[in-house]
């Protein structure tokens, strides 16, 4: 295989990161024994455009292989389907064989147009082996492009596959951990430019809610029950809006079209930074829901669609003296408080400081970077606020732990213990180095843990809470 070959990375763009880190890994591993590195395309415009259209027609015709990230098959996949048709179109026209590979995060994936080419899961196995076939193989062509490159640079490659393993990790957060959520979608893809632009004279407000009144609402028939009721066969934003306030529930939908107007390209920084990704909670039989926004989807650089998904939380006071106070058993009252601090670090820690660093590139600028400080600093007093709840005897090891709220599997507790100072520790080094890369791979395992723990508790605090219930009431 000759040193010029090139990719082109077909993804959708909330996965723009991911295909970014891909790019950058591809090419820095390529360029370790000197030769020109791989030439990697990644689409840096919002599909739809003519701009776009035109960069995908010269650059997949440019490539040699391509390289498509599916990341769940509810997702709409149009302008991907279309980069690989216009790819594999090329080079059969050509004669040429048409290399194509994909990469998904369902164990069962499927994308007919794709069953019979190469597939590779997301575990950092199934990562490995796609390295290894790319570079080290004649998967692509009669010979391997760089057939030594896991022998002689073992550690670069091994850590190259753990990179994006684990930012594969975070394609699943948070909105795959809970199966209540509702897509909301502002207008069809053909008439919502038009739409943009009727609209765009009005201020913000008012621009968000024509967006609203409009927008088509996907749902399960699980949500739709939560949202509106068992009667109810699919929504519309008028039905939500009266169902809720029925509900005296409402307020969460007013802080979401905030948060839609706040987030226009022409409104202030300081109405962007007001704006809250966790919504006011739904209280709906007995049960207590927290809506939170989880997905953003963009169309022509305007906020095209917004996914919302509503967090189970415990049924019951989460206020520790008002629990004693109903006789809860003491391992729940603890569960309770873990829960809430766990929530706490993931929406006010980990998310926050993880979004404010995903997209910052090595070559920074100096603002940037400042807003990220900024940022950081917040999130540090948020951890110092979680740190002196939690600063309680009961809490203090993961035998006091252990004992206070009798929890069934303690293997992922030790793991977080073992490694909560080394974390800190990295994390204050990688913003001392003003290394985007190293405070992303510091966020990142957190974030998986925080998410495998949020669910842990979860269970073990509604199992607890079922077995108090009269049976007649199960």
């Amino acid at each position: 295989m000759p040193n010029d070959f090139s990719v082109f990375i077909s993804h959708r763009a909330e996965d723009r990161f991911l295909a970014r880190l891909l790019k950058a890994r591809l090419e820095y591993l390529s360029s370790l024994d000197g030769q020109r590195p791989v030439e990697c395309f990644v689409c840096e415009e919002i599909p739809g455009g003519s701009e776009w259209r035109q960069w995908m027609i010269d650059n997949t015709a440019k490539a040699d292989c391509l390289i498509f990230i599916h990341t769940n098959a509810e997702h709409n996949w149009t302008w991907c389907a279309s980069e690989i048709a216009q790819f594999d179109g090329y080079k059969r026209a050509l004669k040429l064989i048409s290399k194509v590979l994909w990469f998904s995060v369902d164990s069962s994936p499927s994308f007919p147009m794709l069953a019979e080419n190469e597939f590779y899961g997301i575990g950092e196995d199934d990562v490995r082996r796609f390295l290894e076939d790319l570079f080290v193989k004649p998967t692509f062509g009669p010979a391997p492009l760089r057939p030594r490159l896991n022998a002689n640079y073992a550690p670069k490659f091994n850590e190259a596959a753990k990179d994006i393993h684990a930012q594969f990790l975070q394609i699943t957060r948070p909105e795959e951990l809970f199966r209540l959520r509702l897509r909301i979608v502002f207008s069809d893809e053909l008439s919502f430019r038009q739409k943009a632009e009727t609209l765009r004279p009005l201020p913000p407000a008012d621009r968000a809610r024509g967006f609203l009144k409009d927008a088509v609402l996907e749902a399960d028939a699980g949500t739709t029950t939560l949202l509106s009721g068992p009667d109810t066969a699919e929504l519309d934003w008028e039905d939500l809006l009266r169902a809720q306030n029925r509900y005296d529930s409402g307020a969460w939908l007013d802080e979401l079209t905030s948060y839609v107007a706040n987030s226009f390209a022409d409104v202030d920084i300081a109405s962007r930074r007001s704006r809250e990704q966790v919504l006011s909670p739904i209280f709906r039989d007995l049960k207590l829901y927290q809506p939170v926004i989880a997905r953003l989807e963009y169309l022509d650089s305007t906020r095209f669609s917004i996914v919302i998904i509503f967090v189970p939380m415990p049924p019951f006071s989460e206020d520790p003296r008002l629990m004693v106070a109903q006789n809860m058993p003491k391992d729940i009252v603890f569960l309770s408080i873990l829960l809430r601090l766990a929530r706490r670090f993931r929406w006010s820690f980990l998310e926050p400081l993880y979004n404010a660093v995903e997209g910052l590139d090595d070559d920074f600028s100096a603002k940037r970077w400042d807003d990220l400080l900024e940022r950081y600093h917040e999130c540090l007093e948020n951890l110092d606020s979680i740190l002196r709840q939690g600063n309680m005897r009961e809490l203090e090891t993961v035998g006091d732990i252990k004992s206070a709220i009798n929890i069934s599997d303690d293997a992922l507790l030790k793991e977080m213990f073992k490694d909560w100072g080394t974390f800190q520790t990295r994390l204050a080094q990688a913003i001392e180095k003003k290394s985007p890369g190293d405070v992303r791979q510091t966020l990142e395992p957190w974030l998986k843990r925080n998410k495998d723990f949020m669910k842990q508790l979860l269970v073990e605090t509604q199992g607890k809470v079922d077995k108090l219930r009269p049976l007649e009431a199960r």
